[in-house]
């Protein structure tokens, strides 16, 4: 309909003849970039929400009152269709409850849009006012020349409202249609009377003009297609504040229409003419996609992303026509409202008859996706939609169309929000996505315009060391929530934080960052980072002074806008600081001390190496190599006390019971040979078996019992593998043992250099990793090589493992039945060691070699239990390696998995031994009592982080 009366016959055509715009601005499109990632687009059915919808009478908002009047049947179609047009053109006279704060916008053409498809066709006197109404009625201009080229004989009305001028051209085989009134001309308000080239044309018009054609053919190259045959553009609709408005009637609509409409005000102001070419414009292409009226059955759902896109796509227009052209920057007006409600649903819309609309700053949301994947991004959002999708589930599937994860790319996005600054690439491997704009106006533009800098957050809080807060935020579909901690300014700290969600229906995501501070507050440049899913505790290492981010994202969406404006999730979170950085764990220090300072003669009183298994029923058995019993004191020269190859002490609660192979206690009795006068040794008497890793397993019938790894020998030439299996009753219940370790099966990759398995055993997703050292005497760094077994399989049954044998092109790990075809880690290490799972990571918990710094405990980080290499975090250099009169020598670095009732910090052993010998050369720390004993120290779980792996 409007179509054909925008064509009246007669006075309507006797426009000017069309004229082209300057041949700069017809010039052939740029060529468009090659895509970043490759696009596979994926025919998906009607989205079941999208189906509801359709059977809905539509609603566009309580704050629309009309339609919501219509929506709820107290107005007739008739009615709805009248007050539409009256709300555009009349909007003085509109009826007081039907009408809503705040200015114009696109739902207000696409309500007009809806009412207009409702109506009764036939010849009635409501249709001809409609018409009359929607009509384009030229008349013959009663005023004299006024020397404006586009301004005479005639003037035209359209929506009541009167223009004095109008001019047309034909671009790419449509027809532009721009009618508008000059400020002072025959009485009108309108554009500037300024005309710089005495063309006749006023400037502003011009400089429309231009930016109208550059826009149609940059969004043509960008593979846009324009809806209809013509776009008319009306400068004169001032009332009720309206910024700007495109009508919806292009041929995709009604099947009698076969144009755009886009109102104006009068002077939209310096600044805006461009950015309202851009913008609007945008908009008649976003139509093209919107076949039917399906769509706008969910207005705040669909507006969102049309106000988001037509953002981004007027940015991208200025960075490439103007970037610092007026109004460049209006595009991120609406930025500071987005981020100021970061807990929102991020397809969440301010009402679109408010001010103020948070739809304008989602253009961030296209920004990101666009970086991530490429300059086709929006579009191939619009071409998903058609009449099956609504836009957030359009962008759910072409994110996955990318290959591209909607969960990570939602916690890139919020964290990139949070830094607005280019990514850190460290951080954004970790997440797999970016967590940073390419974009520079991230920096210059959109930060400044925040409070401080940053987005909203929902606590902020500074804790000393044994501090603690507490609090709840909540959380919309897609939004996210940031709280900041500062630590102690002068001391390393550990911030943990508990956090409980208040519905198990959301998915979220959490990560904890820390970040220098400034001036300014906190950095850009991450310097700690973990994460977590879901309830739970989730910590972080702290320097002075730094500041810790919570942010929180939850990752399941809704189509719907309005399902997901009420889907809030609370989130209850408490915050403590505790001290960080390495320190001796004094209880077990004590607890040691102690036991051998009161050793009885058959009670341990030193040993190296230990090796620790937690027991079912909270207990622990402490496993040593070589070992002393009796008091310290008569250890030298050793033949008061018994010195055994292995030893175990079972710890139940603050007692301590030590297990030997038994005959105890009869070192000072001359009545036995001299053998017979020492006690036995419960793994392996006569011979020497140290300790490797243990685990426990369950029988059928869930009795556990406990296999036991053991290196035998004397000297690395002679070293094999072995293993024992111990009863969990006679750990509990015993003093004795006696036990035969049974060999593995001989393993040589190198002739005549056996592996010597089950130094460290490592349970991790459904397998059992088995560790193994190559038994090469001329070093005391080893060859590390690794197997592996079902988790549920006996450790010890050889018939089951793999060998790791390397890995294929695509880095995945390749295992053969064969130990000989093995290949070698990296890198070596001495024969005690732990290979631990922590904050997501493997790590190799070693002694560094004594050429780079002797006794320093390291752990290196891998993403597979295989893959470690030269990175290293610095855990603990113990005291010990300093130069002193005893000449200490420190090794056996090992990890006891919950050893404090802390679970936040891990305890470490090594073993301090000495080169010092007396007359006798009796040097095994015989001379110091007090120095063979095992040390430990712990760190904060935070302590095992690494930026590059």
């Amino acid at each position: 309909m409007l179509a054909a009366l925008l064509s009246t016959p007669g006075a309507a055509t006797a426009a000017p003849t069309p004229t082209p715009p300057p041949a700069a601005q017809v010039a052939a499109p740029p060529t468009p970039q090659p895509p970043a990632r490759p696009y596979h687009r994926t025919e998906r059915k009607e989205s079941e929400l999208h189906r509801k919808l359709r059977g809905k009478r539509p609603d566009f908002g309580p704050d629309d009152p009309v339609s919501h009047a219509w929506a709820g049947r107290k107005i007739s179609d008739e009615e709805y269709l009248r007050l539409a047009v009256q709300r555009i053109a009349e909007p003085g006279k509109l009826p007081q409850e039907y009408r809503a704060e705040g200015g114009l916008s696109e739902s207000a053409g696409l309500a007009l849009g809806h009412a207009m498809s409702l109506r009764d066709r036939k010849a009635t006197d409501a249709n001809s006012a409609i018409d009359k109404q929607l009509s384009v009625v030229a008349t013959q201009s009663a005023g004299a020349s006024t020397g404006w080229t586009d301004c005479e004989p005639m003037s035209w009305s359209y929506l009541l409202h009167v223009f004095d001028c109008k001019r047309s051209y034909i671009l790419h085989s449509k027809v532009f249609n721009i009618f508008y009134s000059i400020s002072g001309v025959n009485g009108f308000t309108g554009v500037p009377a300024v005309d710089s080239n005495t063309n006749g044309v006023p400037d502003a018009i011009d400089e429309f003009i231009d930016d109208l054609s550059t826009a149609w053919n940059t969004y043509m190259s960008w593979g846009y297609e324009f809806p209809g045959d013509y776009v008319s553009v009306y400068f004169g609709f001032n009332e009720n504040q309206n910024p700007g408005l495109t009508l919806p009637f292009g041929d995709h609509l009604f099947d009698d229409t076969e144009g755009s409409i886009i109102l104006l005000p009068s002077d939209p102001g310096a600044d805006r003419y461009r950015y309202l070419a851009y913008h609007e414009f945008f908009h008649v292409m976003q139509y093209h996609f919107i076949p039917t009226l399906n769509l706008l059955l969910d207005l705040p759902s669909v507006n969102w992303w049309m106000e988001a896109s037509a953002e981004w796509a007027t940015h991208r227009m200025f960075n490439l026509t103007a970037p610092t052209a007026p109004g460049w920057d209006t595009y991120a007006n609406g930025l500071p409202l987005f981020l100021s409600e970061p807990y929102k649903a991020i397809n969440s819309s301010t009402w679109p008859w408010e001010p103020f609309k948070r739809q304008y700053g989602a253009f961030i949301l296209a920004q990101y996706l666009t970086e991530q994947t490429d300059v086709n991004f929006v579009l191939h959002t619009w071409e998903s939609m058609g009449i099956t999708r609504l836009p957030l589930e359009a962008i759910q599937d072409v994110v996955e169309d990318y290959g591209l994860d909607m969960e990570k790319a939602l916690l890139g996005f919020w964290v990139a929000n949070y830094r607005l600054n280019v990514d850190a690439p460290d951080l954004s491997r970790y997440l797999g996505s970016p967590v940073g704009y390419r974009d520079p106006d991230a920096q210059i533009l959109w930060a400044v315009r925040l409070q401080d800098n940053r987005p909203a957050r929902a606590a902020e809080h500074t804790l000393l060391v044994g501090g603690s807060t507490n609090g709840t935020t909540a959380i919309y579909p897609g939004g996210a929530a940031y709280l900041e901690i500062t630590g102690p300014s002068t001391t390393q700290s550990v911030l943990t934080m508990h956090l409980t969600q208040g519905s198990p229906d959301a998915d979220l995501r959490y990560l904890l960052v820390s970040w220098p501070t400034g001036p300014g507050g906190p950095s850009d440049t991450p310097s700690h980072w973990s994460r977590s899913t879901g309830d739970g505790d989730i910590s972080i290492s702290l320097e002075p002074g730094e500041v810790a981010t919570l942010i929180a994202v939850r990752t399941d969406l809704m189509g719907n806008a309005g399902d997901a404006d009420d889907a809030l999730i609370p989130i209850n979170w408490s915050a403590s600081v505790a001290q960080g950085g390495p320190r001796p764990t004094s209880t077990l220090n004590t607890m040691w001390s102690n036991r051998s300072a009161s050793a009885g003669c058959a009670d341990w009183s030193g040993g190296d190496a230990v090796q620790s298994t937690p027991l079912p029923e909270g207990g622990r058995a402490w496993f040593f190599s070589d070992t002393f019993l009796g008091d310290p004191s008569k250890q030298s020269p050793g033949t008061e006390v018994s010195y055994l190859r292995n030893s175990i002490v079972v710890q139940q609660g603050s007692t301590l019971r030590t297990i030997t192979g038994g005959r105890t206690c009869q070192e000072t009795n001359t009545n036995a040979d001299d053998w017979d006068r020492y006690a036995k040794t419960p793994a392996g008497e006569g011979a020497q078996y140290w300790t490797g890793d243990a685990k426990l397993l369950t029988d059928a019938i869930g009795v556990p019992d406990l296999v036991k790894f053991y290196y035998e020998g004397v000297g690395d030439e002679n070293t094999r593998a072995a293993y024992a299996r111990f009863s969990h009753t006679d750990l509990l219940n015993t003093n004795t043992a006696n036990v035969v370790p049974t060999r593995l099966q001989d393993c040589f990759v190198r002739q005549g250099y056996p592996v010597i398995w089950g130094a460290s055993l490592l349970d991790q997703a459904g397998m059992t990793y088995i560790y193994g050292w190559e038994a090469d005497a001329a070093s005391a760094d080893k060859t590390l090589y690794l197997a592996r077994t079902a988790s549920t399989a006996d450790p010890a049954d050889q018939t089951r493992w793999q060998y790791f044998a390397g890995t294929a092109a695509d880095g995945s790990a390749q295992w053969s039945p064969s130990c000989s075809a093995s290949t070698p880690l990296q890198p070596k290490s001495e024969v005690d060691f732990s290979v631990v799972y922590l904050n997501e990571r493997f790590w190799l918990v070693r002694h560094t070699p004594a050429s780079q710094a002797p006794g320093k405990i390291v752990a290196m980080p891998a993403t597979t239990p295989w893959g470690f290499g030269s990175d290293q975090v610095d855990l603990y250099t113990p005291p010990e390696t300093k130069t002193n009169p005893r000449y200490s020598s420190v090794y056996g670095a090992r990890v006891h998995v919950n050893a404090l009732p802390d679970r936040s910090r891990v305890v470490i052993s090594y073993t301090v031994s000495t080169s010092a010998t007396d007359l006798t050369c009796w040097i095994r720390g015989s001379s110091f009592p007090d120095i063979y004993q095992p040390r430990f120290f712990d760190v904060p779980t935070s302590a095992f982080f690494s930026k590059n792996t």
